[in-house]
């Protein structure tokens, strides 16, 4: 419970009041609730949507769930994201990369990347059809969640300090196998309860997961290749590019088979 805690403080924006030693092991054995975590912060956004859908109109409450998605984490993983831009597009060696990354001056490509994530994330969201974008909604933070777990697994930290890397170096199968499991319940829960037909939950569930796993790993391999391993910005551009792909997916669902 402690570990979840934790995850709770340092990837959300909820005022947890326990104080909770940060240390790499607790991290570690937090990676499972991963899933958890992004169910939480998925709730208000969902919650968001359905009534601002109601009261209002799809594009407005699109907006507001993007908007309630970034207030939930204080926007930590799009300014990831853009770090992570603002570096492998200035395609300087792996030592400048990172430098560049770390500098908190936000370049033209960290710009760019950012508004196109939001863009895209209000497009599908209002492209989905009205009775799937709320499962959607709260399925894509869990499942980007889970990604980040398989992006740390494979992957070494590409900075010689520690802190970060601590976690990143000790994250293996284990723990993204068990974040999986709990991410395939979470998943196949809340599609169920949202009325998708029985034979559908399972397939679905699996269609969600696999694309986003390999996008996770794959990401790790490239980011590996190009600066020599991952960092906290690339966990963060993870779980960003998780989301569209899994909202594009349920796009996709929705509008060619779940009819």
């Amino acid at each position: 419970m402690r570990s979840l805690i934790l995850m709770i403080q340092f990837m959300t924006r909820y005022p947890v009041p326990m104080a909770i030693d940060f240390t790499a092991d607790h991290f570690v054995r937090g990676m499972k609730w991963m899933p958890l975590v992004g169910l939480l912060v998925a709730l208000p956004a969902a919650g968001g949507f359905a009534l601002a859908d109601w009261l209002l109109n799809r594009d407005l409450a699109a907006l507001a769930a993007v908007i309630l998605l970034i207030g939930a984490t204080g926007g930590m993983h799009l300014d990831g994201l853009a770090d992570t831009a603002d570096g492998l597009f200035s395609y300087r060696s792996p030592e400048r990369m990172l430098a560049i990354m770390r500098d908190s001056t936000l370049g033209a490509n960290g710009v760019i990347a950012v508004v196109l994530a939001i863009l895209l994330k209000f497009l599908l969201l209002r492209a989905i059809a009205a009775d799937g974008v709320v499962p959607a909604l709260l399925v894509a933070p869990v499942l980007g969640r889970m990604a980040l777990v398989w992006h740390s697994a494979p992957a070494r930290y590409a900075r010689e300090e520690s802190g970060m890397g601590e976690y990143v170096n000790q994250t293996g199968w284990a723990q993204a196998g068990a974040a999986t499991a709990l991410s395939l319940v979470l998943v196949g829960v809340v599609l169920a309860c949202s009325g998708v037909r029985p034979g559908a939950v399972l397939w679905l569930t699996v269609m969600l997961h696999l694309p986003l796993i390999a996008l996770a790993a794959g990401f790790a391999a490239y980011v590996g290749r190009r600066l020599g391993g991952i960092t906290g910005d690339t966990v963060g551009a993870s779980i960003e590019l998780s989301e569209l792909l899994s909202l594009l997916i349920s796009l996709l669902a929705w509008k060619y088979w779940l009819v």
